[in-house]
């Protein structure tokens, strides 16, 4: 994806905090205090503060003061540096005003497991630009690192790395730990909205990728201020039926594997079994308004920023075709189903598309 792709006519300003949520304990050997969150909060530069290139930061910037730190990881698991160092992007460092001219729309993001809270930004510079605030929520020692902005670096817990896919005990305890966390940043936000106003509180959106869409899934069932949802290949295999029937409009966007068939080449028997009962059984039970559809080229990882920065120059340029077609298909959605502004989304799906198709529970295509 090139500069000029990225950027565009409004620049995204962004705030970091660490949150402490002192009624909770630690929850990984390494944590040794009470839970610490690292939220992202983007949101729109509607004064134009942001005009010139000289205010706006690097990609590796996201990861201050501890670029180097993030910078080695980073390599070792196969990222193409030069690549990164090249991208820049359209966000700017801000601070949130005292009280805000008027309030924008949220949405909350959870990212896959073990990936930062912002290596999505492609997708979260584009909703910004549509005039939402995007809060990213970390999940630390669970991602290959979180970053504070007083320069501690929480490297990702050693349990994690023995955890497997099969283990469903223990990834529905990953998410019962990011559904807190969430719920304690929703909390957070209601208390800055009593002197700034800037946040919609009633107009909250959740985007999550992976476990993270699990976690989406799992929290827009149990807590009533999200009114809309957006599942990036969500992890269908951790889905549990719940008693509660949702009216909550919901997007599940999956990547080219979607039906049993495609998943068992890439999965355990048991796994790719168990994602299709999942998602079969949401497609059935889900009341409210869903649309299910299949990105034709997209894997898994398609959904994140990662493939843009390896070595690979056809996935490069497909993934940023991707990229684009989510960013068309997420807007449009929560422009529609959040904000309830006109029919963006359905038109647009109504449409034949050779990049995307709707498909059924078990992943079919619907023709």
């Amino acid at each position: 994806m090139n500069e000029e792709e990225w950027s565009g006519t409004m620049g995204v300003f962004r705030k970091v905090e660490v949150l402490t949520d002192y009624t909770r304990k630690g929850t990984f050997q390494e944590e040794s205090e009470p839970r610490k969150i690292v939220i992202s909060i983007y949101y729109p530069d509607t004064d134009g503060l942001l005009d010139n290139n000289e205010s706006e930061m690097k990609y590796m910037d996201l990861f201050r003061p501890c670029e180097q730190q993030a910078r080695e990881i980073l390599q070792d698991i196969g990222m193409n540096m030069d690549i990164i160092d090249r991208l820049s992007t359209s966000i700017g460092e801000g601070a949130l005003q005292q009280k805000s001219k008027r309030s924008y729309p949220v949405i909350i993001y959870s990212p896959a497991l073990g990936l930062d809270r912002d290596m999505y930004i492609y997708n979260i510079q584009a909703l910004v630009k549509q005039e939402f605030i995007v809060v990213t929520v970390s999940a630390a020692y669970e991602a290959m690192f979180t970053v504070c902005p007083s320069g501690e670096f929480m490297n990702q817990s050693e349990v994690m790395r023995t955890i497997q896919a099969t283990d469903y005990s223990e990834l529905h305890h990953l998410i019962s730990i990011r559904k807190k966390d969430i719920k304690y940043v929703l909390d957070h936000l209601s208390n800055l909205n009593s002197r700034m106003e800037s946040f919609d509180m009633d107009k909250v959106g959740i985007v999550g990728h992976s476990i993270g869409g699990a976690t989406a899934l799992d929290l827009t069932m149990e807590d009533d201020r999200i009114k809309a949802a957006v599942l990036l290949d969500a992890s269908m295999h951790l889905y549990i039926e719940n008693e509660v029937k949702n009216t909550v409009p919901l997007l599940v966007i999956r990547q080219k594997a979607s039906t049993l068939e495609s998943l068992s080449i890439i999965l355990q028997e048991k796994i790719a079994n168990d994602f299709i009962k999942g998602q079969e059984k949401l497609f059935r039970n889900w009341n409210g308004y869903k649309s299910f559809l299949k990105i034709r080229k997209a894997t898994h990882m398609s959904f994140s920023d990662m493939p843009l920065f390896e070595e690979d120059e056809t996935l490069y340029h497909r993934t940023c075709g991707i990229h684009n077609q989510i960013n068309e298909l997420v807007a449009n959605f929560f422009q529609e189903h959040l904000l309830n502004q006109g029919n963006a989304y359905s038109t647009f799906i109504s449409y034949n598309h050779s990049d995307f198709c709707v498909i059924n529970g078990s992943g079919d295509e619907i023709l």
